[in-house]
């Protein structure tokens, strides 16, 4: 009777202050949550939900490893930008020594590891990088993290871009761990700027590079069926047992330059599929440059060539370089947080003075265009006004030399 009781008294609280009570659990919720923000899926953020980004990173790994188109748009990036390596020029020999220890480090690998840190954050769109720190040495290691590990970023209250600590989510019945933001450096591209997440250079590409390998596997299916051929055998006069008899005969069909030998009661036609499959290069072509477009690269560099002579590729191609340029920048910024955090342990470890000169530079193998093709096309008819410029007496040697060599350096 008790128990009745208590259930009534219940029912009848919820249906008087059912709304009061709703809107109180929900600010108690809130002030629990207050400094969390989901990774993605809030609608604070302009973020995929964290379903949607998971999946997205699965695709375009997937189109990473089995899309050569895909795999040439990552490929291509990463050897304009990165090109014949890096290297960091300290202005203290003490300070160059040290940071040549960080990028030596057989743990670190600097040198190669470049080339994966931003193949995997042009690919995914964000890299996790784990910094492991020995307090006596000063000895900085590095690891990097699969973004797909990482389902959860908290943020500062007011700030969504002054990251806290980041979430690795368990698997099974692990329920996962949080990393300081301390501990932790995350770098992102094509990222908007109320967003946490990164997003993949291929991300816009995918259904293109879809809807082009789907008509590349109907074109070789097509071009396949074309050549097939069957015989129809017709016989005069026969019976259906002889029909019969015919096709136990010929159960297997003639091989390929088989000679078949029969009298004039018999007639072989081989039937070809009547597909109408006209040329459709041009649609190709168009998927292709919806890639292109997308990836922000000309369409030779996808090995569509047919169409581009040497003038145009070299005026295509400098958007592009100047793309690349953006690029080496913003991945020069993100080398220099690693290398400016190898210093400070360090420096926390005894193990450089305080006092010290840190300063140093990020230097990358130029992005530029081949002066060749550039600078040659103008280069002719500049250096024949200059020659007129000599023959008339406008001009010394020397002044015409000098202000040949100002053009090629202002064009290069």
């Amino acid at each position: 009777m008790a128990i009745q009781t208590s259930q009534w008294w219940q029912r009848l609280g919820e249906r008087l202050f059912g709304d009061v009570i709703q809107a109180r659990v929900q600010e108690a919720v809130a002030a629990e949550d207050i400094g969390y923000r989901q990774a993605s899926g809030s609608a604070e953020t302009r973020d995929d939900p964290l379903w949607d980004h998971q999946r997205l990173l699965r695709e375009v790994y997937e189109a990473y490893v089995t899309n050569p188109l895909a795999y040439t748009v990552i490929d291509v990036q990463a050897n304009f930008v990165l090109g014949g390596g890096v290297r960091i020029a300290c202005a203290s020999a003490t300070v160059q020594e040290a940071v040549d220890a960080f990028w030596q480090h057989p743990d670190n690998a600097m040198d190669t590891r470049i080339y994966s840190l931003y193949t995997e954050l042009a690919l995914y769109g964000e890299q996790f990088v784990r910094v492991f720190t020995d307090p006596l040495t000063g000895e900085v290691r590095l690891r990097q993290l699969d973004p797909l590990l990482i389902d959860q970023i908290e943020t500062a209250p007011e700030d969504i871009e002054q990251a806290l600590r980041y979430r690795v989510r368990g698997v099974g019945q692990d329920p996962g761990y949080w990393i300081a933001a301390a501990e932790m450096e995350h770098f992102t591209i094509n990222r908007v700027s109320n967003a946490l997440r990164g997003r993949s250079d291929l991300a816009p590409l995918l259904p293109w590079l879809k809807r082009y390998r789907d008509w590349l596997v109907d074109r070789a299916r097509i071009n396949r069926l074309k050549g097939s051929f069957i015989y129809d055998v017709t016989v005069r006069g026969a019976t259906r047992n002889d029909l019969l008899a015919k096709m136990a005969a010929y159960a297997q069909p003639p091989a390929p330059g088989t000679v078949v030998f029969h009298n004039e009661a018999e007639t072989w036609q081989p039937v070809q599929p009547s597909i109408g499959a006209d040329d459709v290069a041009a649609d190709g072509r168009a998927l292709k440059l919806m890639i292109a477009a997308g990836a922000g690269l000309p369409e030779h560099y996808l090995a569509e060539g047919g169409h581009v002579n040497r003038a145009t590729a070299a005026e295509m191609g400098l958007p592009t370089l100047r793309r690349f340029q953006r690029r080496q920048e913003l991945f020069g910024r993100y080398l220099r947080r690693l290398v400016a955090r190898a210093i400070q342990a360090r420096q926390d470890a005894g193990a450089l003075p305080t006092d010290v000169d840190t300063s140093f530079r990020v230097v990358f193998q130029e992005v530029q265009p081949d002066i060749a093709h550039v600078a040659g096309p103008h280069a002719e008819s500049f250096a024949r006004s200059l020659q007129l410029a000599r023959t008339e007496g406008w001009l010394e040697a020397d002044d015409a030399a000098r202000l040949f060599r100002r053009f090629l350096a202002d064009e290069d």
